[in-house]
C-alpha cells in the first residue's frame, strides 16, 4: 500500500496532469512512444506488403540527398508494385510517410522509428485537437485512447505504410478550427496550415476533402458573417496560413515535378496511366487492359487490385462491402468506446454544438463512398472528429451518473480494457515466433549480407504464384546496393544483366518452392527462363 505522503505526491500529479493541456499532451505522446519502443525492442519488423517496400524506397531515396532517382538502363527487370521507372525510378506514393521513415532511419539507424515517433505524435495531436472542443481532461481521456489503441499500434506503428501522418494532419485542421473561431492567432493558423501540407503530403484526396470543409467553414464565419474585425482576420488568420499554404504546397509541386516532370502530375497518376487496371472510384469504367512485361504484375492488377471494384459493381454488394467496411473501421479505431457511446446517440444528434463534427464526419464518408478500398488509414483525416464524437457521448454518459451510478466508472472501465488488451497483445507479440514470407526474405538478406561479395538475385515465379508475395524490391541506388533483385526475363535479356553486374555472385531464388532456398549460378547462363 501507498503512504500517505505517496498518495499526495501521486494525486497532486493527477490533478497537474488533469488540468494542464501541455501536461495532458505530452503524457499521451510519451506513454504512445514507451508503448511503440517496446514493441519494438521485443523485435524489428520486417517489411512485406507492396507500399511497404514502396515507402522505404522513398526513404532510401531521400537519405540519398535526392527527391527521386534516374531510371536505371536495365528497369525492365526490376519493375515492380507500386514503383514506377520512367520518367523517373521511385515510389508512386507522395512523400510524407518516406520522409517519416528516412526521419526515423537518420536519428537511430532504423526507419521503424519513423513509424513509432509518428503514432506518438498522431496521439499527442489527437489530445491537442480534443483540448479545442472539450475540457482538458475529456482531451486527455480521448489522447489515451488512441496511444493505448492496439490496433494502431499493430498496423500503424509495427509496420512501414503509415496512417499516424494523416492522422496529424486532421487533427491539427480540426483543433486549430474552433480555437481560430474563438480567438484568432497566427499560432494556430500555421498549424492548420501545416495540417494541410501533410495531407497533401501523404493523402491528397482525404486531404481535399478535409480542408474544403475547413476552409469553407472559415470562410463562412470569418468573412460572411464578420466574426472578427477584417483586419484581425487578414493578419492573424488568412496571412500567416497562407504564406504556410504556399511553402509547403510549392515543395509538394517541386516533388511532382521532379519525379514525373510536372509540379501538377501524381507519381500516383503516372504509376496509374502505367500498370493502373482498377479504377480509383467506382463511378469510373474500366479501362483497356495495359501491356505489362511480368506475370505477376498483370495478375495483381487485373486480378487482385480490382476485386474490390468488381464485387461493388451491384447494389446488393455495394452495400455489403461497404457495411463490411464500416464495421472493421470502428473496431480498428475504437472499438468498445464506439460501441458504448452509440447509447447516447439519440443526446448527440440533438447537440447544437456537434453539428460541425456531424456534418464534417458525414460528408468526408459519403465522398468516401466513390472509392472501392476501404484500409483504415484512408480515413485517418477524419478519425480525430470521429473521435470527438465518442469522447462527447462519453460525457453524457458521465453526466448521467447522478440517475444511474454505474456511468461514472464507464471511462475509467473503458480505459483499463483499452489498456489490458494491448498487454495481452504485446503478451502474444513477445511469444509469437515470425514466420511468413517477410521473414524469409530478412533471412535470406542476412545470408547473402554475411558474404562480403556483392550478389545479384533472379526471381523465379511460379504460374500460380501469389502477387501479393513479392521479392523484387530493390534499393534507391541499385548499382551499388549489397544486394539487387531482379526478375527473369529471358536468357539472352538475363545474360546482359549479369554482365552489367559482373562483380556479383549470382543466385535463381524459386520464389514459389516448398523450401526457399538461393541456388548458386554460373555464367553463361545456365538455365532456361520461364514465362
Amino acid at each position: 500500500m501507498l503512504d500517505h505522503s505517496c498518495r499526495n505526491w501521486l494525486s497532486r500529479l493527477i490533478k497537474f496532469v488533469v488540468h494542464s493541456r501541455a501536461a495532458a499532451i505530452g503524457l499521451v505522446g510519451t506513454l504512445s512512444l514507451l508503448v511503440g519502443i517496446l514493441f519494438v525492442l521485443v523485435r524489428i519488423p520486417q517489411p512485406g506488403v507492396h507500399d511497404e517496400f514502396s515507402y522505404l524506397l522513398a526513404a532510401d531515396t531521400f537519405l540519398e540527398g535526392r527527391l527521386t532517382n534516374p531510371s536505371h538502363s536495365f528497369w525492365q527487370h526490376f519493375e515492380t508494385i507500386h514503383v514506377i521507372h520512367e520518367p523517373t525510378y521511385s515510389s508512386k506514393y507522395q512523400p510524407g510517410q518516406g520522409l517519416l521513415l528516412a526521419l526515423g532511419t537518420r536519428l537511430t539507424g532504423y526507419p521503424i522509428a519513423g513509424s513509432v515517433l509518428g503514432t506518438a505524435l498522431a496521439s499527442a495531436a489527437v489530445c491537442w485537437m480534443l483540448g479545442g472542443w472539450l475540457p482538458n481532461r475529456w482531451a486527455l481521456v480521448g489522447g489515451l485512447f488512441v496511444a493505448l489503441n492496439h490496433s494502431i499500434i499493430l498496423h500503424w506503428t509495427l509496420s512501414y505504410w503509415g496512417g499516424a501522418l494523416p492522422m496529424i494532419g486532421g487533427a491539427l485542421m480540426f483543433g486549430a478550427l474552433p480555437r481560430l473561431l474563438r480567438d484568432p492567432r497566427a499560432f494556430e493558423a500555421v498549424l492548420l496550415a501545416g495540417g494541410a501540407i501533410i495531407l497533401a503530403a501523404t493523402r491528397p484526396y482525404e486531404g481535399f476533402l478535409v480542408g474544403i470543409q475547413v476552409a469553407i467553414t472559415l470562410a463562412w464565419q470569418l468573412f460572411f458573417l464578420q466574426r472578427f474585425p477584417l483586419r484581425i482576420t487578414l493578419s492573424k488568420t488568412v496571412l500567416p496560413a497562407a504564406a504556410v499554404l504556399a511553402v509547403g504546397l510549392a515543395g509538394v509541386a517541386n516533388y511532382n515535378d521532379a519525379v514525373t516532370g510536372s509540379p501538377f502530375v501524381l507519381p500516383y497518376s503516372v504509376h496509374g496511366a502505367t500498370y493502373g487496371y482498377s479504377p480509383l472510384f467506382l463511378w469510373q469504367s474500366i479501362p483497356a487492359v495495359p501491356s505489362y512485361r511480368h506475370e505477376a504484375i498483370r495478375v495483381y492488377q487485373t486480378v487482385w487490385e480490382i476485386q474490390d471494384y468488381l464485387r461493388q459493381s451491384t447494389m446488393a454488394g455495394f452495400l455489403g462491402a461497404k457495411a463490411e467496411g464500416f464495421w472493421n473501421l470502428g473496431v480498428f479505431y475504437l472499438g468498445l468506446p464506439l460501441a458504448v457511446s452509440l447509447f447516447t446517440l439519440p443526446w448527440l444528434l440533438k447537440d447544437r454544438r456537434l453539428r460541425y463534427a456531424w456534418t464534417g464526419t458525414m460528408v468526408f464518408l459519403l465522398a468516401e463512398l466513390a472509392v472501392p478500398w476501404m484500409y483504415p488509414h484512408y480515413y485517418a483525416a477524419i478519425a480525430p472528429l470521429l473521435l470527438l464524437l465518442v469522447v462527447e457521448g462519453l460525457r453524457y454518459l458521465r453526466a448521467g451518473s447522478r440517475s444511474y451510478p454505474w456511468a461514472d466508472w464507464t471511462v475509467p472501465i473503458l480505459l483499463g480494457c483499452q489498456a489490458t488488451l494491448l498487454v495481452f497483445m504485446y503478451i502474444q507479440y513477445s511469444q509469437w515466433q515470425p514466420s511468413g514470407a517477410r521473414w524469409e526474405r530478412a533471412r535470406l538478406v542476412d545470408q547473402l549480407n554475411a558474404t562480403p561479395a556483392k550478389d545479384l538475385v533472379f526471381v523465379r515465379y511460379s504460374s500460380g504464384h501469389d502477387p501479393n508475395s513479392e521479392w523484387v524490391y530493390n534499393r534507391a541506388e541499385i548499382d551499388t546496393a549489397e544486394i539487387v533483385w531482379a526478375r527473369e526475363m529471358g536468357p539472352e535479356a538475363d545474360r546482359r544483366l549479369v554482365d552489367y553486374f559482373s562483380d556479383r555472385k549470382v543466385w535463381l531464388l524459386e520464389a514459389d518452392a516448398p523450401v526457399l532456398e538461393l541456388v548458386p549460378c554460373q555464367v553463361p547462363y545456365p538455365y532456361a527462363a520461364t514465362d
